[in-house]
């Protein structure tokens, strides 16, 4: 029994589409949102146990290069980001016209490019905090 004549939505991908178009559309729609939670998983546990490692919290951090690895660890996460906004902007010159029966490429192009976008910016206001608050002290 055949289903797919009666579904076109569950056809095979057309065959001049390669598996790197695949994987650069599946890099734009997941490489963004992976940034912004390894930048989260990352540097909150580094800025946490430097200013407050046991009972007491510290009035400087333990690690002295602290601001130093923040950076580090939101550049990579930046980097990453920006790759992915990269990535949706090939798959969308790739998948921009699509013919018949792609229309789940286009869509994907489409949730990738919204995706990439919201969460770009959510890295760039992480970074923003690294510089706008002062480690080990309270925010009011």
């Amino acid at each position: 029994m055949n289903f797919s004549a009666n579904h076109p939505s569950v056809e095979a991908p057309a065959s001049g589409r390669s598996l790197t178009a695949m994987i650069w559309l599946w890099l734009g729609l997941l490489g963004a949102p992976v940034a912004w939670v390894a930048q989260l998983l990352l540097s909150e546990p580094f800025a946490a146990y430097a200013c407050y490692p046991y009972d007491v919290p510290l009035s400087a951090p333990i690690l002295k290069n602290l601001p130093a690895v923040l950076i580090g660890i939101n550049a990579g996460c930046f980097a990453l980001a920006a790759l992915s906004g990269f990535a949706v902007w090939r798959s969308r010159q790739r998948f921009g016209y699509v013919q018949p029966g792609e229309d789940r490429n286009r869509f994907l192009v489409k949730l990738s490019l919204l995706s990439s976008f919201i969460f770009i910016v959510a890295v760039i206001f992480n970074i923003c905090a690294v510089f706008l608050v002062p480690p080990c002290r309270p925010w009011f």
